[in-house]
This record gives structure tokens, sequence and C-alpha cells, in this order.
């Protein structure tokens, strides 16, 4: 597997939609600020992003993701150059997404209730946000840092250990 991220926006951008929503001319909010907030100039933050050689049930992990994010996956199709398929069949996926659903996604698939192939991949993902944006790989977190709790139904035990209440701590602060 092979994921890559690119950033295709700055924090220039990010603060021009700022002073559209505060009827000033200049916003002298950071990206880590608006990131914390996750205010709507966030979403001018913009990624592309691919996962080379990904399981197909790990792509549709992703893929149910749809509010600011746009999904390309190769086809299985036998007439598109397609194959017999079962869920473990690499594919290829790119995402076109804001920062926002970056967030969003992070808490569900950093979340250990998700399939380890998965978290596995969000991980991935992270570092290579990581790499182009180190504030908001710090806002990308799974559901229970970003609540403060566990909301799920059958919890993993993770908000029980020494670890989850120092990545919590460091989050918050």
């Amino acid at each position: 597997m092979e994921i890559t991220v690119e950033k295709y926006t700055n924090e220039d951008l990010m603060r021009k939609a700022c002073a559209k929503t505060i009827h000033k001319k200049k916003s002298n909010a950071t990206l880590r600020e608006m990131y914390k907030c996750e205010h709507s100039p966030a979403r001018t933050q913009m990624f592309w992003i691919e996962m080379n050689g990904i399981p197909t049930f790990v792509s549709v992990h992703f893929v149910r993701h749809k509010i600011g994010v746009e999904h390309l996956v190769t086809s299985n199709r036998d007439d598109r150059g397609g194959q017999v398929v079962d869920r473990n069949t690499p594919v290829d996926h790119g995402m076109w997404l804001n920062a926002s659903e970056l967030i969003f996604m992070a808490r569900k698939r950093l979340c250990n209730c998700a399939h380890a192939k998965t978290v596995e991949v969000m991980r991935m993902i992270l570092d290579g946000v990581r790499a182009v944006d180190p504030d908001l790989a710090d806002k990308m977190v799974p559901e229970c840092v970003y609540r403060g709790f566990c909301p799920e139904m059958r919890s993993c035990g993770y908000t029980k250990t020494v670890e989850w209440q120092n990545v919590l701590d460091k989050y918050r602060n």
C-alpha cells in the first residue's frame, strides 16, 4: 500500500475567507485556531490523497464518507479492464477533500472499533497530512479523544488507558 497526500491551498486563502465572514479587510486567524474551532473557513484547505493498492473493503470504508469529499476509485468492471474481485483485491483510490472532512474521517477511521487495516491506512494518511499540514494532523484524532469519551455501543477499552488520557490532554492543549 502506498499513500500520498498533497495540499493545494494555504493559510492566506483561509484568512481571506475569515475576513469575508467578520466584515473586515483582514483576518489574523491561524490554521491551528481554525482547525480547533472547525468554523467554515477551515473548508478552504483542500487536499488530494492517493491510496494505491489498498484492499477493496478498506476503500469501501472510505467511500462511506461523502460530505466535503470526492472519491475516484479503480473500477473492477470487466468491461473496463477489471477482474473477478473479492474484498481483499487491491484498488487505487483517490480523494479530493477539505480539512473538515479529514477531521471527521479521522474520528471514525482512527477508532479501534474500525477494522485494523482501515486504521492502518488512516494512520498512513495522518502521517502524510502531518508532512504537509501539521496543525491539521494534530486535530485528526479518534472519536473518543474528540469527544472526551467513547460513544461506541461496544467500546474497545482505550478510554480506560493512560495512553488515552495522555492523548486527550495533548489534544485539549
